[in-house]
């Protein structure tokens, strides 16, 4: 018998139905993902007319930073209102605040300016991309998200990916504004779908937690803020990183006392939610890893700005190939297959990326490296997700999410940092994402349940 907080008054476990509807609120998932994710990247393009427009050079990390460190409260607080009070208020919450960002961003006079309009902006991005995620398990049993699963992480792997290469398009044949003004039709379009598609099931009144998830987002912020060595000091990173740890502190008490925890003790005791925590945090080392160095190293070699970024896209049609695969994988064999099995595909991949950097191998074999390695990123990643989506009912599905979200993150902060400090060749590097890779195969491999998994304690019904 579980627990009253897993347990909702309502004990049904229908799929939504396919049909017209579902189409409609797949097609709004997809593009709210997109648009979130894409405006991570596209700015990149952009700033150096920006800020010779504006200027403000001074500035010009800041509005990367604030943005990703919004983005992150975002994942972190929009994961347990979307249980609270459903997906579609989150995420027409979470689209408002990312179109106004956009707009803001859009008519900016002035880089400070337009840094406080991309924290607005980053709040809502982080808002939509786990209730995209969760309303996607809502719409999709695990069976049907093996067919679906290539088409959401393939958009968003695109979205990052090509996001640069987008947006100096944007800069050379119209204005940098548009970097940001084009996310309001796609958005308006992404809210109308999901508004005639989408209903909530009907929730039963629950207190809800609001000190949680502040203090969760206030953690992860002054952790990621001392792991930035080219922003701040020594001193500086220390004196943040004791402020994250008595946050951390006060954060664990003010959960234990909670009514309304932000993720269920049962979940986080829970093998296929603790497996999934492990390959968000070593997932996100490898993909912002890669995202940051791949590309740097292909400049040094020789090549254009525009081939350093299309470097990625092999490890992004691994990533959507192995993904899909995953999901059936994760079906026959749970999460020590899926993830595990997936994590040792991907040590591979990064083990002959290594070798490719020692010896300076060509450019194809350099392709086919990374499309080995997304192959087994992919999966990872994906699979981190979906099966704790599974195991978690519906009231506690979108805390999940957030959570595992949140951890890539993280784990990516912390690893880029660590590659930072790194001062060998990107031989060496790629060697240190080798061990992380090697790490996260063995301890998924030895802990993490070989069943499918299923449903822990009783179910709201999904929306149809």
């Amino acid at each position: 018998m579980m627990n009253g907080r897993l347990t909702a008054e309502m004990d049904v476990d229908l799929p939504a139905q396919p049909g017209l509807a579902r189409k409609m609120a797949t097609g709004a998932v997809l593009l709210g993902l997109v648009v979130s994710a894409f405006e991570g990247t596209v700015v990149t393009s952009a700033m150096p007319t920006i800020t010779r427009e504006l200027g403000g050079q001074a500035l010009y990390s800041w509005v990367f930073s604030g943005f990703l460190l919004a983005s992150t409260l975002g994942v972190l607080v929009s994961g347990k209102l979307s249980d609270h009070f459903g997906r579609k208020p989150v995420f027409f919450g979470g689209m408002s605040l990312f179109l106004l960002g956009s707009a803001l961003c859009g008519l900016s006079q002035s880089v400070p300016a337009l840094i406080v309009y991309r924290v607005v902006q980053g709040l809502g991005a982080g808002a939509l991309q786990p209730t995209t995620m969760t309303i996607s398990a809502d719409l999709y049993t695990l069976k049907e998200r093996a067919t679906v699963q290539g088409l959401f992480t393939g958009g968003w792997g695109a979205a990052n990916v090509l996001g640069p290469v987008i947006g100096g398009w944007i800069v050379m044949h119209t204005t940098w504004r548009w970097v940001f003004l084009v996310n309001l039709p796609v958005g308006l379009i992404a809210m109308a779908l999901l508004q005639f598609s989408f209903r909530d099931p009907p929730r039963p009144a629950r207190e809800a937690d609001y000190v949680g998830p502040l203090l969760a987002g206030g953690v992860v912020t002054l952790a990621l803020f001392a792991l930035e060595p080219s922003r701040f000091g020594l001193v500086e990173r220390l004196t943040l990183a004791a402020c994250a740890l008595l946050a951390c502190f006060a954060m664990a008490r003010q959960q234990r006392a909670s009514k309304a925890p932000l993720v269920a003790p049962e979940l986080l005791r829970d093998r296929t939610v603790l497996s999934g925590i492990a390959g968000g945090i070593a997932a996100g080392g490898l993909l912002y890893g890669l995202s940051a160095y791949v590309p740097l190293w292909m400049h040094e070699r020789g090549y254009s700005p525009v081939m350093s970024g299309v470097a990625l896209v092999p490890m992004l049609v691994g990533w959507s190939v192995g993904s899909t695969m995953g999901v059936k994988v994760l079906m026959r064999g749970g999460m020590r297959a899926s993830v595990g099995g997936a994590f040792t595909l991907a040590l591979i991949g990064t083990g002959l990326l290594t070798a490719g950097a020692a010896f300076n191998w060509g450019l194809p074999a350099t392709f086919a490296c990374l499309f080995v390695l997304g192959t087994g990123l992919g999966p990872a990643a994906s699979t981190s997700i979906i099966g704790p989506q599974a195991r978690a009912p519906w009231q506690h599905r979108g805390a999940v999410t957030s959570a595992i979200y949140s951890t890539r993150a993280l784990g990516g902060s912390l690893l880029v940092a660590v590659l930072a400090l790194s001062h060998g060749s990107f031989a060496v590097r790629f060697g240190i994402l080798g061990l992380l890779t090697a790490a996260a195969a063995v301890l998924l491999l030895s802990v993490s349940p070989k069943a499918m998994p299923q449903r822990l304690g009783a179910d709201m019904p999904p929306p149809h």
